[in-house]
């Protein structure tokens, strides 16, 4: 009976002695880099995209405003007279590019030619 707890003790010594501290922060280095190798793999993308939509979002609101308004200050013009005043004002609003300023007052315009297009029962069946 005295063999067994000596081979007991020893394999409980050879484990506290692979599960040393310096082991046992060597894995948690590891640990930690690898939830970071794999925060950024999976998790940053899902959050960028997240925000990017949520910034789409808010520069098409915008520019349905800025198209809103600047066919109440122009009612008799075509929209391709004030189009770059109200692409600069969205730019000045919201910080992006041109290029996405143009594609979401374009986007307005088209949205609001097609619901003045339609006829009044198309109308109420998209709100």
């Amino acid at each position: 009976m005295h063999e067994i707890m000596t081979i007991q003790a020893g394999v409980f010594s050879w484990l506290s002695g692979f599960f040393s501290e310096r082991a046992l922060e060597a894995i948690g280095a590891i640990l930690i880099l690898a939830i970071g190798i794999l925060t950024k793999k999976y998790i940053v993308p899902l959050l960028k995209t997240a925000r990017d939509r949520q910034m789409a979002e808010h520069v098409l609101t915008i520019a349905d405003d800025v198209t809103d308004y600047f066919l109440e200050r122009f009612p008799g013009a075509h929209w391709s007279i004030w189009l770059d005043r109200a692409i600069d004002k969205i730019i000045e609003v919201t910080g992006v590019g041109r290029g996405p300023a143009e594609r979401a007052a374009r986007a307005a315009l088209n949205r609001k030619r097609r619901t003045a297009d339609s006829p009044p029962e198309k109308i109420a069946a998209q709100t």
